[in-house]
Order: structure tokens, then C-alpha cells, then sequence
């Protein structure tokens, strides 16, 4: 079973409340829990994916010192007749590489191996944010990356090995992706320095200054967790997008005007915000958007999307592919949004739908039960959501 990592390994409410975006923290697993990530990602699931999937950099990179290493010192130039030529990780040089002191590194590692996507898919729903799993894989005690900081809080899951890292605190508040200014200059002395034990899992804030290396002598494998910031800069961009809808917003500058006209137009602006910012729903409204407009992950389900209808089987697997999924309820329907889409069902279909949107495994059997209708019934649902995407049949 997977495991909880908001509740299990951070501390649930306490971690959302005093220490996401706010302060590092090592949550450190027992004895007994040492392989609680094992089952996220194991070597010899690593090594599949090194051997079945085209990973080109920087999808795929090995990292040094600070620096990107070039593909010419370990990949070889492959061409084919029919897809465009691709420099392909020889595994012989990989490993000389890592040997040197290299980082491994292998981005959105949870769009390839379902247990990582599966993780991700929990902690989208619970935290309402967009989340990317990156797998760093290193041997030696040189720092792949050397001090630097990230634009989004990071959660790292310290998988086996061991890794060092060391803390040195923000130098500017809350850092953006794309800022006016930008701190190059880290600081002198760290202000925390410790070693992540197999099990062991960090919180890392925005902008906070880090780095890491293998402890000498044995493999590291970690993974870290890419958190999405939902910032102010984010919700006046939606504001001012969603406030297309008011002509007045909608009008010209008055730039020609006199002097009282600019002065009404800007007077008529600030009220149009001021309303929007004082309601006091204006965060949710705007998390609510965003969750609705967030789009899928995975769904093929082949053969079956292709029939006319889904078979009739009360043992076929049912999931929801789309991890923040919106569900609103009123005395007599039930309605989802999902991916930019909206389906408004009977209240009979509320269990069913409410379900899906759990993002629990089940079956039709299951949801037809569930919702006390037969499964042919279920299926006649079902095939609407499958057909727009937003779930997906059989076998992960």
C-alpha cells in the first residue's frame, strides 16, 4: 500500500501549518521504517528506466561541480530513418562518469514509473498544487550541483544511501521563477549541516540556499519533490484575467483624457479590485479555478477506449486520471469539473462520482454497488468521463 507521506512521514497538519514554505526540517524515519521508500523506486527499477526509455538531456543529465556535463563524454550518436537522430546514454560511460563524481539525474520521473505517480497524484490533490518528482542518483562526496537555491519548496525522500546536506537560509524573501532581480551570492556559513539516513525525508522552502552530496562509499538515491507555489503575483494574474468579464475593465486607457476622466478610470479600477480582494472566498475562488483547469495524468486505456462502450465487467479497474478534480454538490444533482470540463449528474451518482474523485482504487463492480445502480448502468456514466479523458480502464 502506498504510503501517506503528507500524514505518515511529514506530520500532517503540523507540516501544512509551521513548516511548508516556512522552515527546513529533517523528519527522520524510525529503525523499523528505513525502507519506507523502497518501494518508490528500487535499482532495479532505475536501471528499466535507463534501459527502455529515450532520455535525452536535459530530461536525463549528469551534473558536476555546478556544471552540466556535455553528452559527448558519455552518449553515442545514434540515426535512424524515420525518427530524428539521438545522442543515447552508453551505460559503460554513464558509470566511469559516476565514478568521477557525477550526479545523476533524471527529471519528471513520475510521468515513467507509476509508484512515483501514484505518490504524486495524492500529494496534488492534498496540497491543490502541481508537483514534479526529479530522481538524483550519486556516489562520491563531490556536490553534483554545489550551493544554490530553488524556485519552489522541495520535499526530499531520501530513498537508500545516505546523502550530507548542508543549509544556509534565504537571502531573498520568496524568490519567483521569473523576478526583477535576482541574488547570486549565497551565504557565507550554513546554518544547519546533517546527514539524510534511507527513510529520512526534508522540507526545504523557495529560495533557500542547499547543497548535497553523497556520503563517501555508498550509492544515494533520492527523490525530490518539486512543489508548484500558488503566490500573490498568481492570484492577481487570474484576478485580472477573470475580470475580462466587466466592460468597464474591458475599455480603453483614457491616456487622451483630461486629467478628471484618468482620475474616474482609475478610481473605477481600484473599486473592480478592491471588491475582488475583500471577498473573503477570493483565495478558495481562485484554488478552485486553478483545480479545475488542471489537466490529467496518463489515462490510455486501450482497447477498451476504443469500443463503443465499455464491457460489462464488474471486475474491470476504474481510476481517475485527473488528481484535482472539483465536486459540487446540490439537493438534487451532483456536478465535477475536471480539466476545463463539467458534468452535472442525478444525486444517485454522487457515490459513484465521489469515488472516483477520492483517487482510491476500485472497480466498476464497486462503484456500481456503491451508488446502488447496475453496472450497466455505471458504465453509461463512466463512458462520458472516459471519452473526455478524465479516467481510465483496466490495467495501470
Amino acid at each position: 500500500m502506498m504510503i501517506d507521506l503528507i500524514v505518515e512521514v511529514l506530520g500532517g497538519d503540523r507540516f501544512l501549518a509551521q513548516d511548508l514554505g516556512r522552515t527546513h526540517r529533517v523528519y527522520p524515519a524510525s529503525p523499523a521504517a528505513r525502507d519506507r521508500f523502497a518501494g518508490l523506486l528500487a535499482w532495479p527499477a532505475m536501471n528499466r528506466l535507463l534501459d527502455t526509455h529515450r532520455l535525452e538531456p536535459p530530461r536525463l543529465r549528469l551534473s558536476a561541480d555546478g556544471a552540466t556535463i556535455p553528452t559527448s563524454e558519455y552518449c553515442q550518436r545514434r540515426t535512424y530513418r524515420r525518427m530524428p537522430p539521438w545522442d543515447a546514454p552508453q551505460p559503460h560511460l554513464v558509470a566511469q562518469q559516476l565514478r568521477d563524481g557525477a550526479t545523476l539525474v533524471l527529471d519528471a520521473i513520475e510521468e515513467m514509473h507509476p509508484p512515483i505517480g501514484a505518490m504524486v497524484n495524492a500529494l496534488e490533490r492534498h496540497l491543490r498544487t502541481c508537483v514534479q518528482v526529479n530522481a538524483y542518483a550519486s556516489w562520491t562526496a563531490k556536490e553534483g550541483f554545489g550551493i544554490h537555491w530553488d524556485d519552489h519548496d522541495v520535499i526530499v525522500l531520501q530513498v537508500s544511501g545516505a546523502k550530507r546536506w548542508r543549509i544556509y537560509g534565504p537571502t531573498r524573501p520568496a524568490p519567483l521563477y521569473r523576478d526583477v532581480e535576482f541574488d547570486d551570492t549565497p551565504p557565507e556559513h550554513p546554518i544547519d549541516e546533517f546527514t539524510l539516513q534511507a527513510g529520512d525525508a526534508l522540507h526545504v522552502p523557495r529560495g533557500w540556499w542547499h547543497a548535497a552530496a553523497a556520503s563517501t562509499g555508498q550509492p544515494s538515491l533520492h527523490l525530490t519533490c518539486g512543489l508548484a507555489t500558488h503566490t500573490g503575483v498568481d492570484l492577481l494574474s487570474w484576478l485580472v484575467d477573470d475580470l475580462r468579464a466587466q466592460p468597464s475593465a474591458r475599455s480603453d486607457i483614457p491616456h487622451l483624457a483630461d486629467q478628471d476622466t484618468q482620475r474616474a478610470w482609475r478610481h473605477e479600477m481600484s473599486k473592480l479590485l478592491a471588491e475582488r480582494l475583500n471577498d473573503p472566498a477570493v483565495i478558495d475562488t481562485y484554488l478552485t479555478a486553478r483545480d479545475t483547469a488542471y489537466g490529467v495524468r496518463g489515462g490510455f486505456s486501450l482497447p477498451h477506449a476504443v469500443h463503443e462502450r465499455l464491457p460489462d465487467d464488474a471486475d474491470l479497474p476504474v481510476r481517475l486520471v485527473a488528481p484535482r478534480a472539483v465536486l459540487r454538490s446540490a439537493e438534487q444533482t451532483v456536478t465535477l469539473e475536471a480539466a476545463g470540463q463539467r458534468w452535472t449528474f442525478t444525486r444517485q451518482a454522487a457515490p459513484l462520482v465521489e469515488a472516483l474523485v477520492s483517487g482510491r482504487s476500485t472497480t466498476l463492480g464497486v462503484l456500481a454497488r456503491g451508488a446502488n445502480v447496475t453496472t450497466d448502468q455505471a458504465v453509461e456514466l463512466l463512458d462520458q468521463l472516459l471519452r473526455s479523458g478524465i479516467i481510465a480502464v483496466g490495467e495501470a
